[in-house]
């Protein structure tokens, strides 16, 4: 059989990584002892292949407990999510909280403490920021 250099340039990424069956790494070094120039070219990629095998090696799979810290953090998330909203929700209201005195209606904190009406819709605003950024990254997670 007839094997030519451009058969062996194709069968060098499955000689190189060793994934290479016996007669196939038979056939190459086989080549490569009949034509040297080519045999120091594969030594080249081989140094280069071995210096970057770290690259081709799988990714650690998760750990046992990934899937458990998922939902605690996600649990948490909602947690936060939920009483940024009811706090915020209260301290928006909180300022119009009214009464009827001789047929009129009185905002009491508005008209008796507006600093403490400015400094609850001040919270107010804070809390419905972090419940639009916890709502934004369930959002992303797809939840």
């Amino acid at each position: 059989m007839n094997v030519t250099q451009n058969v062996v340039m194709d069968l060098l990424p499955v000689y190189l990584s060793g994934e290479a069956s016996s007669d196939t790494k038979e056939l190459v070094e086989e080549f490569m002892q009949q034509y040297p120039e080519i045999a120091s070219a594969v030594e080249a990629q081989k140094r280069e292949f071995d210096s970057q095998r770290d690259l081709l090696e799988p990714a650690g799979a998760p750990s046992a407990d990934h899937e458990l810290r998922t939902l605690l953090e996600t649990r948490s998330v909602i947690e936060r999510q939920k009483w940024s909203m009811s706090i915020a929700l209260m301290l928006t209201a909180f300022p119009f909280s009214f009464v009827f005195n001789g047929g009129h209606l009185t905002f009491l904190i508005v008209r008796d403490q507006p600093l403490l009406a400015a400094a609850s819709w001040f919270g107010a605003a804070i809390l419905w920021i972090q419940y639009l950024i916890a709502r934004r990254r369930l959002r992303v997670a797809g939840l």
